[in-house]
């Protein structure tokens, strides 16, 4: 599971992380209206596909090729009372290989949220979300394993983790006003469990992934000014500070001062831009490189006519690596095409991105390439059930066939990464709104 520097506020990531879910996607909500009037909304998504790349291997020889079925349940619960609002929101994502049974996984999204109004212009905000996900093997810290590797390492089945991210946020001004000022407070930990096998196979390694673990906390101050009905800038200033129990040499600090844009152009372009200027230093390492320069994050969607639209997006951003003393300088663009064909419950996309990460660690110079492109095919049998089939294509290359990482007393002990891989997705979506 991937955590990233984002330059977008947290009630961005929010509304982004209740949508991100398959299952969520596509569907007229369907209302039931319970005791006291809460509102409760439920989806769920089963998908059944072949993954020729399981475990992302670069030789073919170690590929395993499994079919695989996921249900993906969503649950909502909306409650207001005057101006005040509560949300409860459960996902899951439950995943079974037929014939690589070891990467099985079960994820799962907790949320709640609530929005309380004091008056015209005092607002008051706060959110705790839990998750409890997983690392598809042969990613993240496991990258670059063979079979060998995984069964050397105890690693015979998806390191687990859960990730608790919570913020009160003070908003003043009111709701159709022309400005707001935000100041929040955000604390964020990742911790990894079910260990006791990589444990019992390798100490080193248990205390390699046990290093990865952190803390941190976000103090933020931004100013929305809606210029007009079409326009809105942000400015912010953001500073996070976090911090590696286990290895304090990688402990960093953020600080971001942030300027946004979301604009209607017109009646068929919608920019969306934040650039930010990062100062990014690690103060218990003297020999890391520190960051200093732009952060970037921009998505251009454009509607000629009401059955198509293109997007254009990418971001810049720095990344935390796995290993002490730098950064990961991580961008992404990509272009999207959405079409509704002669029946408006058909409908196809089209998705090509380009991630490049560039490494900038003490004598390392490696540079990653990962391009995924995807087609969704989808048919709207009903309002509140939809057919899809989807195909996804991504490769990763590296300008090394191979690198090393250090684990042990004192980093002594080599580890062989093999770079890259190429993997084929394709899977059948039932999606249902219940």
């Amino acid at each position: 599971m991937k955590r990233r520097t984002s330059l977008l506020s947290i009630s961005t990531v929010i509304s982004l992380g209740l949508v991100s879910h398959l299952c969520h996607a596509e569907l007229t909500p369907k209302s039931h209206i319970t005791v006291a009037g809460i509102d409760v909304q439920s989806q769920v998504g089963v998908e059944y596909g072949q993954d020729s790349n399981v475990t992302y291997q670069i030789n073919p020889m170690n590929e395993v090729d499994s079919a695989y079925t996921r249900v993906m349940p969503y649950l909502r619960a909306v409650g207001e009372r005057g101006e005040d609002r509560y949300m409860l929101v459960y996902s899951g994502d439950y995943s079974r290989y037929d014939t690589a049974s070891d990467d099985d996984y079960s994820d799962h999204f907790l949320m709640f949220q609530s929005s309380l109004r004091f008056g015209l212009k005092h607002g008051v905000d706060w959110f705790i979300q839990q998750d409890w996900a997983h690392e598809e093997r042969g990613t993240e810290l496991t990258e670059g394993f063979t079979p060998t590797q995984f069964n050397a390492f105890g690693v015979t089945t998806p390191l687990q983790n859960q990730f608790l991210n919570s913020e009160l946020r003070y908003s003043y001004g009111a709701p159709e006003g022309r400005g707001k000022l935000d100041v929040a407070w955000q604390i964020k930990d990742i911790t990894f469990d079910n260990l006791d096998d990589v444990q019992g196979a390798d100490s080193d390694f248990y205390h390699y992934v046990k290093e990865q673990e952190w803390q941190e906390n976000t103090i933020t101050a931004e100013l929305f000014d809606q210029y007009s009905s079409r326009t809105r800038f942000r400015y912010s200033l953001i500073s996070n500070l976090r911090k590696y129990e286990t290895n304090p040499g990688k402990n960093s600090t953020e600080h971001y001062a942030l300027v946004g844009l979301k604009s209607h152009r017109t009646g068929k372009l919608i920019v969306e831009a934040d650039v930010a200027w990062l100062y990014k230093r690690f103060p218990n390492n003297s020999e890391a490189q520190s960051f200093s320069g732009l952060n970037w994050d921009a998505n251009i969607n454009w509607q000629p006519v009401k059955h198509s639209e293109w997007s254009l997006y990418g971001w810049r951003r720095v990344k935390d690596p796995t290993e002490e003393g730098g950064y990961i300088l991580h961008t992404k663009v990509g272009v999207s095409w959405k079409h509704h064909w002669w029946v408006k419950r058909l409908s196809t996309t089209f998705d090509y991105g380009r991630e490049a990460d560039n490494y900038r660690i003490q004598q390392n110079d490696r540079k990653d390439d990962l391009d995924i492109a995807s087609f969704t095919l989808g048919y709207d049998f009903r309002p509140s059930i939809r057919f899809e089939l989807n195909y996804q294509f991504a490769r990763k290359r590296s300008n090394y066939d191979e690198v090393l990482f250090f684990i042990g007393d004192s980093s002594q002990r080599p580890v062989i990464r093999q770079l890259g891989y190429d993997k084929n997705t394709i899977g059948l979506t039932l999606k249902v709104q219940i």
